[in-house]
């Protein structure tokens, strides 16, 4: 992952350069909609043309409306277009490979034991979603959160080896995904009480990242406290594979704009948040901003 430093930092300057010079623009649409898109994109060699209808369809994915409490049919679509053209994708590597990440899950073989196309296509959606949704979300709340906290945001501003304590904090203070469900495998004992075997939890990442056990005074948004036990990203088995790809991400992104912007205004009354179970975040964040 470090090795893809200096390519995420070009794809960041090709979407960041052209926004700035408008000097106002949507954060998400513009640029952080953008990036994880493309290093997804670049792992996998999905061609620039069809990034734009992928990132469409990954969105759809997790949208939903209100009152529906089942997959809606715009998700479904979604997801049997993906299908097509996962599978289109992994027809044409598996005949003519490349050094792509797709190209070597399907050459991947250990004692004879090789991944089907269906392995690959869940692969796929998973590496599409997760690897996009939740970065552009991080990167958005970063920006959000460090205009309302403007005293905070001012140290990374004025000294750029704090953006990293910059978006550690936003993943704290509140991160993409809110929750997750899981399903007991054994009796378990909690807090005094006992969740039987098979049982359906949901884990409230979001509520443990505010424990006052944990974070003093956690209601407040503040990049120098200590971040240490952090439940964003899971822990143990569970940790997230995709932690360190997020955190250059967001690091490299929120770089470059410290480097090129001294100050920004958020319009309010342009902003709106995806609706959805699990994932938090802005769909619309205008942005102006004063160039260095």
């Amino acid at each position: 992952v470090a090795e893809m430093e200096d390519g995420i930092r070009a794809l960041t300057i090709n979407h960041l350069e052209p926004a700035l010079e408008s000097g106002s623009f949507d954060f998400v649409a513009d640029l952080a909609g953008k990036v994880p898109m493309d290093v997804i994109s670049e792992m996998l060699g999905v061609p620039n043309a069809d990034r734009p209808e992928l990132r469409r369809l990954s969105d759809l994915l997790v949208h939903r409306e209100e009152g529906v409490t089942d997959v809606p049919q715009s998700g479904i679509e979604a997801a049997l277009s993906l299908v097509v053209y996962y599978a289109d994708l992994i027809a044409d590597r598996r005949a003519n490979p490349g050094d792509d990440l797709v190209s070597a899950l399907c050459a991947a073989d250990i004692d004879g034991d090789r991944l089907t196309d269906n392995e690959i296509t869940s692969f796929l959606f998973l590496m599409v979603v997760a690897g996009n949704e939740t970065t552009t979300k991080l990167l958005a709340h970063s920006w959000y959160w460090g205009w309302v906290n403007p005293d905070q945001v001012a140290k990374p501003f004025t000294d750029i080896s704090r953006v990293a304590d910059w978006a550690e904090e936003t993943l704290r203070y509140d991160t993409s995904s809110q929750m997750l469900a899981r399903v007991t495998t054994r009796d378990v004992e909690l807090h005094g009480q006992v969740i039987p075997a098979g049982d359906r939890v949901l884990l409230l990442a979001g509520s443990a990242n505010r424990d006052e056990r944990y974070f003093p005074d956690p209601d407040r948004f503040d990049i120098d406290r200590d971040k240490d036990g952090i439940a964003s990203f899971g822990v143990g088995r569970h940790f997230c594979m995709g932690a360190s790809l997020a955190r250059l991400e967001a690091r490299v992104v929120l770089e470059e704009l410290v480097k090129r912007v001294s100050s920004y205004e958020i319009d309010p009354t342009g902003t709106r948040r995806v609706h959805s179970v699990n994932v938090r975040g802005f769909e619309a964040l205008p942005t102006t901003v004063v160039t260095r």
